[in-house]
């Protein structure tokens, strides 16, 4: 299909762009002597090309980039060369057309650089001392709270199959068949059907175990005595779970607790660091902040 100038430039984007290429052009006509100072010179050495081979993600390192620079040919010297004026021409003529106004996309990165220029100020914070690290960790306690955990087996009695009450009814039977004969942990599998997801749980906190069973049976788990050993056959329930009725052999129960700040201290003082740091760097916005009046204008009626 053939595309005619003439038809071409009846498209409004087209049309706009050579009217703006026509004017800016005419502009540089014009006023060509304003066009020979600095800003229309564009420095090309081996500092600026370096940081473009860095730029563009081909070397990070600078002694990296050095020695790829070295190492190429003229060829390659003047393909790089030719693509960072290309892109520092692009970039100037932009700016010259104020193309990078109300742009929201360049908005957002000039505010990613300038919060990111707002961490230098990290250098300016005193390091924390211990009485610090502790009076954080105090006040952030339950953030660092293990969930309870727990090792058993379980033998599932389904209620697809069956009404509930019969399911109930058949664990209680089992119940005293196991523990009269005692059955050990690693035998459990022999008996009851196919459980959806595990049969044994190896010390498995409490949010796992009520996501596979439900909130009541792990409430009524925790509620349970272990077993002195795992070879203690003392099994216990039935227990109902979202799925049917489940007898329990429990050989280790952790409550919930808080960490002594010693075995943690690690993690705890990445944190009171991280949160020095954000509030250093609200600070400083803060700062900036402060030179800007902010006129609010009442809403039109």
């Amino acid at each position: 299909m053939k595309l005619s100038f003439r038809g071409l430039f009846k498209e409004p984007l087209v049309q706009f762009l050579a009217i703006g290429l026509v004017l800016f052009g005419g502009e540089r006509v014009l006023n060509a002597d304003n066009y020979a100072d600095s800003h229309y010179k564009i420095l090309v050495d081996d500092k600026v090309l370096t940081q473009f081979l860095q730029q563009q993600a081909k070397k990070f390192k600078p002694e990296q980039a050095i020695q790829a620079l070295a190492a190429m040919d003229n060829s390659e010297l003047k393909t790089l060369t030719d693509d960072y004026v290309r892109g520092e021409v692009l970039y100037r003529e932009a700016l010259a057309l104020d193309l990078d106004r109300n742009d929201p996309i360049i908005r957002r990165r000039l505010m990613q650089k300038m919060d990111y220029l707002a961490q230098g100020f990290y250098d300016e914070i005193e390091p924390l001392t211990e009485n610090d690290l502790t009076l954080f960790y105090e006040a952030h306690k339950e953030d660092y709270r293990k969930p309870a955990s727990a090792t058993f087996t379980h033998i599932f009695l389904s209620n697809d199959k069956r009404e509930s009450a019969q399911s109930k009814a058949e664990a209680e039977s089992l119940l005293a068949v196991i523990n009269n004969s005692p059955v050990p942990f690693d035998k459990a599998g022999r008996y009851g059907e196919r459980f959806l997801y595990n049969r044994n749980y190896v010390n498995r906190d409490s949010q796992e175990i009520a996501s596979h069973f439900g909130q009541l049976f792990e409430q009524k788990l925790f509620d349970l005595r272990p077993a002195l050993l795992m070879t203690d056959a003392q099994w216990q329930g039935p227990l109902s779970s979202n799925y049917g009725w489940h007898l329990v052999l429990l050989t280790k129960k952790v409550e919930s607790f808080v960490p002594a700040l010693a075995e943690i201290s690690g993690v705890v003082l990445a944190d009171a660091q991280r949160q020095q740091q954000g509030e250093r760097k609200r600070l400083a916005v803060d700062a900036l902040r402060a030179k800007y009046q902010i006129i609010k204008r009442a809403p039109k009626n």
